[in-house]
C-alpha cells in the first residue's frame, strides 16, 4: 500500500516530537537517523551520530553473546524485544526496553532496522530500592529473633560467670579464664546491642527538634574522634525544618557514618556534613512524596565499589581486613535511621568519594 506524502509527513513529524527513543540504521547498524528524544537521552547531537554504528551506545554490560543473538535475529526478518543497559555521551549507563524491527525491500532483503527505547531508569530504580528494601526488612526481622535469643543466654551466662568468680582464688588458672570468658562475653553482648539496633528492637525516646541541635553537639567531639589528618566542613541550614527524633541515636548513627568515612580515606582528607529541606519535587522517588528535613555526609575518599553498593548495610557484611571491623558499623545506622522514621541512601559522587543522605519526615506544628 502506497503511503500518501501527507501522511508520512505526520508520521515523521509525530516521531520527531515523541518522548520516546526512535532511531533507524541500515542492515550494517551504522546510524542514518535519530529523533530529539534520543539526542535528549544519549547526549549525543545527530550529526555526532550520523554514519556511526549503533555500537557507540554498548556499555559492556551485555557479553558478546548477547549482541550476536540480537543481531542473529533482526537480520534473519524477525522482531527482537528486550532489556538493554547502554552509555550515553558522558559515561553514565541507562537502562531501556528496547524493540528492533526490520524493514525490508520489495524482495524481501533487510534494508533498514527501526529501533524504538523506552527509558526504564525510573522503574528499575525504584524496583531495585523495592527489592533492596524487601531483602532489609528480612534481614531484620531474622537478626530480631537471633539478637534476642543470643541476649538471654549471654545474660544467663555473664550472671552465672560473675558469681562464679566471687569464689575462685584470686591468680588462680580458673580466676584468669572466668575473666576471659566475662570478657568475651560482654564483647558479644555489645554485638548482639548493634544487632538489635539494626532489627529495630531499641527503645527510643523521639522528641521534636532539628537535625542541627546533634550535629552541633557533636563538633568537638568529632574533631577528636576523626584526628588531625581529617578535617570537617559543616553546612547547616539555618532554617531547617523540625523532625521527631531521638537526639542521641542519631548522635551514635553520625559518629558511625564519620568514623566510617575517615577509614575509607585512609585517616586523612575532608568530610563534608550538610543539613537542609527538601520538598517533593527534590526527593527520591521511593520517598512519600512531601516536605522532610536532609542529612548528608560525604568524603573525598575512593568511592564505593559498584559490587558493594547493594549489600553495605546487611549486618556483618563488611571490605575491611579480619579483625579490623565487625560489620555492623552501617547496618546500626540503617536501624538507627529506620526506627527513627528516616530513610538513608549511599551514592558515589561524580568528583570522587562517596555520599550518604539520609531523609527525615519534617514535622509541622508543635
Amino acid at each position: 500500500m502506497e503511503i500518501k506524502p501527507e501522511i508520512s509527513g505526520i508520521l515523521l513529524e509525530s516521531i520527531e516530537q515523541s518522548r520516546e527513543t526512535f532511531f533507524i540504521t541500515d542492515s550494517e547498524g551504522s546510524v542514518i537517523y535519530v529523533n530529539p528524544a534520543f539526542e535528549e537521552l544519549t547526549g549525543y547531537t545527530r550529526a555526532e551520530v550520523l554514519g556511526k554504528n549503533a555500537k557507540i551506545l554498548n556499555s559492556g554490560e551485555q557479553s558478546p553473546e548477547f549482541y550476536r543473538e540480537m543481531w542473529h535475529i533482526i537480520k534473519s526478518g524477525r522482531n527482537w524485544k528486550g532489556r538493554i543497559i547502554n552509555r550515553r555521551k558522558d559515561g553514565t549507563t541507562y537502562t531501556e526496553e528496547q524493540q528492533i524491527m526490520p524493514v525490508k525491500d520489495a524482495g524481501g532483503k533487510v534494508k533498514y532496522f527501526l529501533a524504538l527505547r523506552h527509558d526504564i531508569g525510573r522503574e528499575t530504580q525504584l524496583e531495585a530500592q523495592l527489592n533492596q528494601s524487601q531483602k532489609m526488612e528480612s534481614l531484620g526481622l531474622l537478626a530480631g529473633q537471633i539478637s534476642h535469643d543470643f541476649n538471654n543466654l549471654l545474660t544467663i551466662i555473664i550472671g552465672s560467670m560473675e558469681l562464679i568468680a566471687e569464689d575462685l582464688a584470686a591468680g588462680s588458672v580458673g580466676a584468669k579464664l572466668s575473666t576471659e570468658i566475662l570478657r568475651s562475653s560482654k564483647e558479644s553482648a555489645s554485638l548482639i546491642k548493634q544487632l538489635m539496633v539494626f532489627a529495630r528492637k531499641q527503645e527510643v525516646c523521639p522528641v521534636l527538634t532539628t537535625l542541627n541541635e546533634p550535629l552541633n553537639e557533636l563538633k568537638i567531639l568529632l574533631d577528636t574522634l576523626l584526628g588531625k589528618g581529617v578535617s570537617v566542613d559543616y553546612s547547616l541550614a539555618k532554617d531547617l525544618a523540625k523532625v521527631k527524633i531521638e537526639p542521641e541515636n542519631i548522635k551514635q548513627a553520625v559518629m558511625n557514618l564519620a568514623v566510617n568515612a575517615k577509614d575509607a580515606m585512609g585517616d586523612s582528607g575532608k568530610i563534608s556534613i550538610k543539613t537542609c529541606n527538601a520538598g517533593p519535587e527534590g526527593i527520591p522517588h521511593s520517598l512519600p512524596r512531601g516536605a522532610y528535613a536532609v542529612f548528608e555526609i560525604s568524603d573525598n575518599g575512593p568511592g564505593i565499589p559498584k559490587e558493594v553498593l547493594p549489600r553495605m548495610f546487611e549486618p556483618f557484611f563488611t571490605t575491611k581486613p579480619k579483625g579490623k571491623g565487625t560489620g555492623l558499623g552501617l547496618s546500626t545506622v540503617y536501624g538507627i535511621v529506620t526506627q527513627n522514621g528516616g530513610q538513608i541512601f549511599a551514592a558515589n559522587r561524580p568528583k570522587g568519594g562517596a555520599s550518604f543522605t539520609i531523609y527525615f519526615p519534617a514535622v509541622s506544628g508543635k
